[in-house]
């Protein structure tokens, strides 16, 4: 079974994992529109028809209704629903997951402000210690897209959804 984590954000990523070890990993396809960008649902469906040639459950995050700004919550749930639309579209299995859930199975969030991407990535890094979290070879920081993503992939397999 393949397990396949959805950061749903332009910024995030999709990451398949088998047997523990991550087989790939894909930023989020996107277009510009005008000044926007969002993302392009042709190549993510192409991506999504490539998935159903395998035994695989996808584990979405769910963006929930918060964000930092009306913008920014309403290109997640835009988001969200695109990659909801064509995993139904696509037949394939999928489980979504609050932010919050996903991440209590990682580590544990003291109150107030917190870096969830810096903790994310310590647990990234914590249970692949060899992957390259980078977008690509000139980058110089981790892709949270991809750490998020991987990290959804894992709790779905920790929890056999």
């Amino acid at each position: 079974m393949d397990y396949i984590g959805i950061d749903c954000g332009l910024d995030g990523a999709i990451v398949r994992m088998s047997d523990r070890k991550i087989e790939d990993k894909i930023a989020m396809p996107t277009i510009s529109n005008g000044k926007r960008r969002e993302i392009d649902i042709d190549k993510l469906s192409r991506i999504f028809e490539s998935l159903g040639l395998l035994d695989c459950v996808l584990v979405i995050e769910d963006p929930g209704g918060h964000a930092p700004s009306a913008a920014g919550l309403r290109s997640m749930t835009y988001s969200f629903a695109v990659i909801k639309t064509l995993t139904i579209v696509h037949r394939l299995p999928y489980h979504t997951v609050a932010a919050r859930k996903w991440q209590s199975a990682f580590w544990s969030r003291p109150s107030g402000k917190y870096d969830t991407k810096a903790a994310a990535l310590k647990a990234a890094t914590q249970i692949w210690p060899d992957e390259d979290w980078r977008r690509n070879e000139r980058c110089k920081i981790a892709f949270d897209g991809f750490v998020d993503a991987a990290l959804l992939a894992e709790y779905g397999r920790r929890n056999n959804i």
